[in-house]
């Protein structure tokens, strides 16, 4: 059974936080033992706001002890970590990441792991988001902000994870916006199976209130579990 979901984005703000949040609410009252996991938070001094979030939209409970695995770096510049880690005198070694991961893998039924921007992000110089995701042996589940241009970006985070040979789990569209051409934005949830193969589970809808979402992320939250356990 899969131990890790990497999500990413197809783009930084495009709703994984979100996303990553309703998913371990679902999964959590569907009886499964979850927790989320961000590797790297910018733009925070102490503590990862992502992961703040994650339990408030997904009713998660708090375990202090857990802190230094579920976030094993926190950077206040609000950047990609290669720049962030320097300038906050914090070089970001790949076997603290790694370690913190196997030890939630071992403790619990599934990590849900929450990226920074998307895949090709670079933790350091020499150390790209996509290749530990590829080392971990993890699966991704893309969340692209269903607009226009998302084709190109949807279908090259596609091809960065493929070409590094890590399974595609699913893609999960998402309003952002409340405006938009329908006819732009139910074409993307069409070409971009048709031209990868990889499953749409859904379309989450533009939602003023985040806290609201729970009820519409349900029919998503139904086919990554049905995935996950391999039915």
């Amino acid at each position: 059974m899969i131990k890790g979901i990497f999500i990413s984005g197809t783009d930084t703000h495009v709703g994984k936080t979100m996303i990553c949040g309703y998913l371990a609410g679902y999964m959590r009252r569907q009886g499964v033992n979850v927790i989320t996991q961000k590797w790297v938070q910018t733009g925070c001094a102490f503590n990862s706001e992502d992961v703040a979030m994650h339990r408030k939209l997904g009713d998660l409970a708090t375990e202090p002890e857990l802190d230094p695995l579920v976030n094993p770096y926190c950077l206040p510049f609000p950047a990609s970590p290669h720049i962030a880690a320097p300038m906050a005198g914090v070089n970001i070694e790949s076997g603290v990441i790694s370690g913190a991961y196997r030890q939630l893998a071992w403790r619990f039924d599934l990590v849900l792991i929450e990226g920074v921007g998307g895949v090709m992000v670079p933790l350091r110089e020499d150390l790209l988001t996509v290749d530990l995701i590829a080392r971990l042996g993890l699966v991704a589940l893309v969340v692209v902000q269903n607009r226009l241009g998302c084709i190109n970006h949807t279908l090259l985070t596609i091809e960065a994870l493929q070409n590094r040979r890590v399974p595609v789990f699913g893609l999960i569209f998402n309003r952002i916006d409340e405006e938009g051409d329908e006819r732009i934005l139910q074409d993307n949830m069409q070409i971009v199976p048709t031209l990868s193969g990889i499953n749409v589970l859904g379309e989450m809808p533009y939602l003023r209130d985040p806290m609201q979402g729970a009820a519409q992320f349900a029919p998503i939250g139904e086919k990554v579990l049905r995935r996950w356990r391999g039915e």
